[in-house]
C-alpha cells in the first residue's frame, strides 16, 4: 500500500518490532487504540470491528509469520472492501 512517508515508515518500525505508540510518537503521528468501526456490505453497515490501531488514518493489523500469506491477504482484501479507511497488514516473525 502506499502511504504518506512518515505512515510507511512507522509500519516498518512496526514490522521491526517496535511498538505501534513509540513508532507513531517518533514520527510525529497521530494513533489510536481499539478503534470501533462499522464495516460495511453493499454500502449498509453489517457489523462493528473493533481495529488494534489505526494510525494516521489507517487501520493496522500485525499478523505473525503462523499466518498464511495468502491468508494474510485475503483478510487485507476483505477488510478493505468493508472499511472506509486503507488497511495496512503487517507481517512480524513469532516471538521465541
Amino acid at each position: 500500500m502506499s502511504a504518506s512517508a512518515p505512515v510507511d515508515r512507522v509500519l516498518e518500525r512496526i514490522a521491526q518490532g517496535d511498538d505501534v505508540a513509540v513508532a507513531c510518537s517518533a514520527e510525529g503521528l497521530a494513533c489510536q487504540r481499539d478503534v470501533r468501526v462499522d464495516a460495511h456490505y453493499d454500502g449498509k453497515p453489517v457489523c462493528t470491528v473493533t481495529l488494534p490501531w489505526v494510525v494516521d488514518g489507517h487501520a493496522i493489523l500485525v499478523a505473525d509469520e503462523t499466518v498464511a500469506a495468502s491468508v494474510a491477504e485475503e483478510r487485507l482484501a476483505s477488510l478493505a472492501s468493508a472499511l472506509a479507511m486503507p488497511v495496512c497488514v503487517i507481517r512480524r516473525p513469532v516471538a521465541a
